[in-house]
């Protein structure tokens, strides 16, 4: 048997500090959703989690996450089981009530691991996702125009049979082009997780965890015995050092305790286990 952990964090970045107790409790209490679920297996505190934080309005993912340069909202989301390296995503959503689900349901189904924009929404109609309005993920379209510091969503469970999993979700950043695609579904970038070695997943600047493999690359010095701690810091000195962007991260291993790290102002955080 393992030791159940969870791990949780609301985004990396220049958090307003009027907002910043307001959001460490918005991730308490997605960290206690997912607590909630770790009998249910770790993919299911890293759903329960994140989905919560879908319906965080002060949070970049689901509703009340940042607008586009078109001033809509388009989501990202994706999740990954270290079990058997299955992974799911889904891109550029309008109108998928959880992003998350639909990411889940791409895993589940197999065929594919990333989905985008109208094919993305077809496909989860089809599943049974749960669908929405896309008016409903605006709630204050000033303060998303000017959104900061909150650039993903995630989560990364570890359940006491030793399974991992991590889920994301996000709503990009601000201004982005109509159509970007962030790191937060791309396995390896945002996200990765496998049973033998430790779950990750990151917060921050999409295109440079992406051209960096962060996610994949905190994983294999996991692999190669790094404890966690130090994976964790020495991923974001590797963002900083390299293309000097801003982000985060969050680790488990596979035995051990969980661990943060991040070079912004802030990064709210929490964990069980």
């Amino acid at each position: 048997m393992a030791r159940p952990a969870l791990i949780v964090h609301g985004g990396a970045g220049p958090v307003p500090e009027a907002e910043r107790g307001l959001r460490q409790a918005a991730v308490e209490r997605a960290r206690d959703a997912g607590w909630s679920a770790i009998s249910r297996g770790a993919l299911a505190a890293a759903v329960a989690a994140v989905r919560h934080m879908e319906d965080e309005p002060l949070l970049n993912a689901g509703i009340g996450a940042c607008l586009n340069s078109d001033g809509e909202v388009e989501l990202d989301a994706g999740v990954m089981e270290g079990a058997n390296l299955r992974a799911g995503g889904a891109a550029c959503l309008r109108d998928v009530r959880h992003p998350i689900d639909l990411a889940v349901a791409v895993m589940e189904d197999g065929r594919h691991v990333l989905l985008a924009a109208a094919g993305a929404s077809r496909f989860a109609r089809e599943h049974g996702v749960q669908m929405a309005d896309p008016s409903i993920f605006i709630t204050d379209r000033k303060r998303q125009e000017l959104m900061q510091g909150a650039d993903t969503v995630g989560a990364v469970a570890r359940d006491g049979e030793g399974r991992l999993a991590v889920a994301v979700s996000t709503g990009g950043v601000k201004g982005k082009l109509p159509g970007r695609i962030g790191d937060s579904p791309i396995p390896g970038a945002g996200l990765y997780v496998d049973d033998r070695f430790g779950g990750v997943c990151g917060t921050g600047l999409g295109e440079a965890f992406i051209r960096l493999g962060l996610a994949r690359l905190m994983v294999v010095e996991l692999q190669h015995g790094m404890d966690a701690a130090s994976v964790a810091q020495g991923a974001i000195d590797h963002l900083t050092k390299t293309l000097k962007a801003p982000g985060g991260a969050i680790v488990i291993p596979r035995e051990g305790s969980p661990c943060a790290a991040f070079n912004t102002p802030a990064m709210p955080w929490a964990m069980a286990e």
